[in-house]
């Protein structure tokens, strides 16, 4: 997730150096939005390990 004041855009990545990266979405900074985003990537049915990068603007 790359997070910003107001909006967080998300993707997700293969593990890995070769692994992919999909863009998924932009979402607003929110609780409601970021539970919404963690209900529909726990649907994935997939693994996931939490990461998140910070811009460094």
């Amino acid at each position: 997730m790359d997070i910003h004041k107001q909006r967080i855009s998300v993707a997700v990545a293969e593990s890995g150096r070769s692994g992919t990266v999909e863009y998924l979405s932009e979402i607003t900074s929110e609780p409601d939005a970021i539970s919404k985003l963690c209900d529909r990537l726990g649907r994935s049915g997939k693994q996931f390990d939490e990461g998140l990068h910070r811009s460094g603007r």
